[in-house]
């Protein structure tokens, strides 16, 4: 946790510009796992409410040919240096085969750029260590996309009557 806290001071920190491009939207694509070598399906939906940012992820994984997912509420902030921090706050579904540790959170700092004419966020990600589990390290590259009828975590939050707390679906 202490390595967290740290790298969002340093981040928050920086004396560059404010970022001003448009967040809000769906984001799919992987996350990699620096320690067991894994891409997994991630995606993340972004909203802004009186000029605040939230949102949800959702990750899948296989473990013996089984797809396991994850749904977490996120917090969303721009640092100062226009990087897109990404905090989890809670785990809101899943369906893993071990009852998760509440208190494992995962930071995404990701750079938002152009890639012909697809917008990506792309960066680093890190898990805080806990008694039970060691820090995990990585990146995540999405795209954004707009096609929402297509998506695993729109289809979850419709579900579970969460698409009440997006303003991009509203």
């Amino acid at each position: 946790m202490k390595y967290l806290r740290y790298l969002i001071v340093a981040i928050c920190c920086c004396p560059l510009t404010l970022f001003a491009q448009d967040i809000t939207g769906l984001w799919k694509g992987t996350m990699y796992n620096d320690s067991t070598k894994q891409y997994y399906e991630y995606e993340i939906v972004i909203s802004k409410e009186k000029g605040r940012y939230s949102g949800f992820s959702h990750t899948w994984f296989v473990i013996n040919d089984k797809k396991y997912y994850g749904v977490k509420k996120v917090k969303v902030n721009i640092a100062k240096n226009g990087k897109v921090i990404i905090v989890d706050d809670q785990l809101i579904g899943n369906n893993y085969p071990v009852i998760p540790n509440k208190y494992v959170r995962q930071l995404n700092v990701l750079d938002l750029a152009a890639q012909g004419a697809e917008v990506v966020l792309n960066g680093s990600f890190v898990t805080n260590a806990t008694k039970d589990y060691r820090e995990f390290s990585g990146q995540v590259n999405v795209k954004r996309e707009s096609q929402y009828s297509q998506s695993d975590l729109m289809d979850f939050l419709q579900k579970a009557n969460r698409n009440n707390d997006l303003t991009v679906v509203k």
